[in-house]
């Protein structure tokens, strides 16, 4: 049984917020790291300075996607789709079941009712083979392993 997109929805947002305060504080940690003693360089081939200055970086742009997402999730409405668009619940079936939601930032994920979903993109290879697709429609996505072939089972 596919879970309901609104339940789907309520916890996408709770793992989105509790993902965003956990990186934000890990930034805040990297952040104090890269300007104390410890980091400081101590020769010309020391990089823990550098080094550390670019994990922050990484982390800034992972907190500015979070935010922007969670701000998406708060707006987006539990609207019934009837082919594969951001905002759809989509159920795959293929290699394995599969449940996924399309949104703006992909790399998420929560347990609903027993199933796994995952958010993913509209730029990952999966969203590009099957945007515009309607339940019962089949295609292929090529990977580094070969063509995988998927079905739609259901789009919410």
């Amino acid at each position: 049984m596919i879970p309901d997109k609104t339940k789907v929805l309520l916890a996408l947002r709770e793992s989105l917020g509790a993902e965003l305060a956990a990186v934000e504080s890990i930034a805040a940690t990297t952040r104090d790291e890269v300007g104390s003693d410890e980091t400081r360089q101590e020769g010309k081939y020391d990089t823990r300075s550098t080094e550390a200055s670019y994990l922050a970086r990484g982390q800034a742009w992972r907190i500015d996607a979070l935010r922007r997402l969670v701000s998406w999730f708060k707006l987006v409405r539990p609207q019934p789709m009837e082919h594969v668009q951001v905002g759809a619940l989509v159920a795959l079936d293929g290699p394995r079941r599969d449940l996924v939601f399309v949104a703006p930032v992909g790399g998420a994920s929560a347990d609903v009712d027993g199933h796994r979903v995952r958010v993913i993109s509209p730029s990952a290879p999966l969203y590009q083979a099957m945007a515009e697709l309607e339940a019962g429609d089949g295609f292929d996505v090529q990977t580094p392993r070969g063509t995988v072939s998927w079905e739609i089972v259901y789009v919410a």
